[in-house]
């Protein structure tokens, strides 16, 4: 039996997924997909659009057979720490192969990069350094030392399925994952707004549902998973909770986040006193050094109680959480739980004390918060959510 893995947030899936799932299945002649997926939180820091449960119902009814979760521990955080949590699990369950969108399909480049970032040399370095010192930011400052290097376009290296790609070749190298990477071209542009024709990215699906234009968000999606977007009611962000939470945080609270350096917690805490909003939060904090998407975690990691302290007593996942599978893929579970080198677990009991649930449940009770209608904003629903069966 071959089994594929994929690490997604499908937030929501769209086309684009399809045709990646597709794909994986016709050029690795796997028999089986499993998708390792992001739960109540994306990698943005963001609530996602539709719940974890939704979200894995859309990718079984199209293309996957099996729907693991990426805890939020590993799925909230930087594109190094988020690529181990993926290929940790991918891995610790015995896939054979990881297939990957990315901007390019050109292994021996991938490979080249993660090769530069795992052994640095002096002139990328320094390349580094200059770049710090004019105030980029290290992601910034380090891809166009490596595209300077590698004589690359720059803005394919601030690509974030690029970035991705790269970094989950070094988690199977720092893991000595036995599993066969493949990348397949992405169609369509990540970040693009654009509808109407091809394939539309998940930001701009997003942008339609906020807008209220729901025929034309349901367009842009398989047939298969147009009846996921009854759920959508409308959200917000959590702005008032953030506010409070952070004015309520000491320097050195602040300071035991992820990520957190510099002298940062004193900004942050120096904008939260005069911030009204998110919005206003991150722009008051918003510079080369400290990106959106950087500054988006920051908020959601003080929100969580996600510690630096909690995320290096858990490097790696130590078990797999399966929330959805189809009915016709028992054979597969059977493979898996034979393969195994970490716990498969389904139901949340299993996980009642594990401190790395506990942050999941918080997730997924603080994005509650962030819907719009009220039977949407309960509590437990962890404990609540019927599994997954397609």
């Amino acid at each position: 039996m071959k089994i594929a893995g994929v690490i997604c947030e499908y937030n929501p899936f769209h086309r684009g997924h399809a045709y990646h799932l597709a794909e994986t299945r016709a050029r690795t002649g796997c028999d089986y997909i499993v998708a390792c997926m992001t739960g109540s939180f994306v990698q943005r820091g963001e609530a996602a659009c539709l719940s974890k449960w939704t979200r894995a119902e859309m990718a079984l009814r199209s293309g996957a057979d099996a729907v693991f979760e990426l805890p939020a521990l590993y799925a909230i955080r930087t594109a190094d720490v988020f690529a181990r949590g993926g290929v940790a699990i991918l891995s610790g369950i015995g896939a054979d192969v990881l297939s990957f969108g990315s901007e390019t399909a050109d292994m021996h480049l991938l490979e080249s990069i993660a090769e530069l970032r795992e052994n640095e040399p002096d002139c990328v370095s320094n390349a580094i350094r200059r770049g710090l010192s004019e105030g980029k930011s290290h992601a910034r400052a380090q891809g166009e030392a490596i595209a300077e290097y590698l004589n690359l376009n720059p803005e394919l290296l601030d690509s974030p399925n690029f970035i991705l790609a790269f970094e989950y070749l070094r988690a199977i190298h720092a893991l000595s994952a036995r599993i066969q990477p493949i990348a397949i071209r992405r169609a369509g542009d990540y970040h693009s707004g654009e509808t109407g024709a091809g394939y539309a990215s998940a930001t701009a699906v997003r942008r339609l549902l906020r807008m209220g234009e729901m025929k034309r968000a349901a367009a842009e999606l398989p047939e298969t998973v147009q009846f996921a977007l009854r759920e959508w009611k409308g959200m917000h962000a959590p702005d008032d909770l953030l506010i409070h939470c952070l004015r309520s945080m000491t320097e050195s609270e602040i300071t035991a986040l992820p990520d957190v350096s510099e002298g940062l917690e004193n900004r942050v805490k120096r904008a939260a006193s005069e911030a009204f909003d998110r919005e206003s939060l991150i722009e008051k904090l918003k510079c080369k050094r400290y990106t959106r998407a950087r500054l988006n975690r920051l908020c959601a990691h003080a929100m969580l109680g996600l510690t630096r302290a909690l995320a290096e007593r858990h490097p790696t996942p130590e078990y797999a959480r399966l929330i959805g599978m189809r009915e016709d893929a028992r054979p597969l579970l059977r493979e898996l739980k034979r393969r195994a080198q970490i716990p498969i677990v389904s139901s949340p009991k299993a996980l009642v004390n594990s401190e790395v649930f506990a942050l999941e449940a918080r997730a997924t009770d603080l994005r509650a918060l962030c819907m719009n209608a009220p039977e949407q904003r309960t509590q437990n629903a962890e404990w609540t959510a019927k599994f997954v069966r397609v």
